[in-house]
């Protein structure tokens, strides 16, 4: 989820009673994610101003261990055209959290999410110059994931994957790379690419879009949340981007994940419940959690 986001859209009293709902539905791990190289500061920050709204202490320590983070760039025009800064900046950004006095200082365990947005639509890039992307930037953003990943690889952490319309040039830096802990967030593609990303070892989360008819160009959604085996499936909201069916207006919060949960778990013969302990035991070992 992107937390902060969601907070300037609806306000830090809406972020609390997300943070206190969701404590009450008994989550146990929440992965707030960012898209500026030191937006980490500012998004733990806020975390912290909704619990000062909450008064039980038992109740705000629970929210505590459960919010996890982490630290990337998504690839807009100033982050492709200075992506040999922006990378420094956040392996500089990235080892001064883990060393500093947060009370998230030891709850960073990702880097990114980053990759390939190539979807001129997307609700994460409003105003985006889709002229801006000619071959030559595109090969330059191709770089800043790059980039990115090998910082992944060199800190040996887990990387949030961001891709969108754009498969054949993260497949080539993924190739590049070699470095393939981590997850595909918000998996957009086909059952033929699915394939190509399970093969290399990523995880495959699904956000609230799996909900909507008529989205995906395969022909069955049964088939493809089938497809994935149940070691590497993750689920988001991706709040407060593609609220899910039946609440498919205004913007997405994370309480909303029970509609994706219902719908996957249906769609895999499923309880909740059963799909909830699948995913608790994914995440806990994709990124190293007890």
């Amino acid at each position: 989820m992107n937390f902060f986001q969601i907070t300037e859209e609806l306000g830090t009293q809406q972020g609390a009673d997300s943070l206190f709902e969701m404590e009450g539905n008994g989550v146990t791990f929440a992965l707030d994610s960012g898209i500026h190289t030191d937006d980490i500061w500012a998004r733990t920050a806020r975390v912290e101003e909704c619990l000062d709204l909450i008064d039980d202490d038992i109740q705000k320590k629970h929210i505590q261990d459960m919010m996890y983070f982490t630290a990337g760039v998504m690839p807009d025009s100033d982050s492709v055209d200075n992506r040999f800064e922006v990378i420094e900046n956040l392996e500089n950004v990235i080892n001064d959290f883990k060393e500093s006095d947060s009370i998230f200082a030891s709850h960073l365990v990702g880097i990114g999410p980053g990759g390939i947005d190539h979807d001129w639509d997307s609700l994460e890039f409003k105003g985006r110059d889709h002229e801006y992307f000619d071959y030559d930037t595109v090969n330059d953003e191709k770089d800043l994931f790059a980039l990115q990943l090998t910082l992944a690889k060199k800190l040996n952490m887990p990387f949030v994957l961001h891709s969108r319309k754009g498969f054949k040039e993260t497949s080539d830096v993924l190739k590049a790379v070699k470095w393939n802990r981590g997850v595909l967030h918000g998996f957009s593609y086909s059952q033929s690419e699915l394939e190509f990303f399970l093969d290399l070892g990523w995880y495959i989360s699904f956000s609230g879009t799996v909900t909507y008819a008529g989205k995906k160009n395969f022909t069955d959604m049964s088939d493809l949340l089938n497809y994935v085996p149940k070691d590497r499936l993750l689920i988001e909201t991706d709040c407060p981007f593609y609220p899910p069916v039946p609440v498919k207006s205004g913007s997405n919060v994370p309480e909303n994940i029970k509609y994706i949960y219902e719908y996957i778990a249906s769609k895999r013969n499923l309880t909740s419940r059963k799909l909830s302990e699948i995913v608790d035991t994914n995440f806990k070992t994709l990124f190293g959690l007890k």
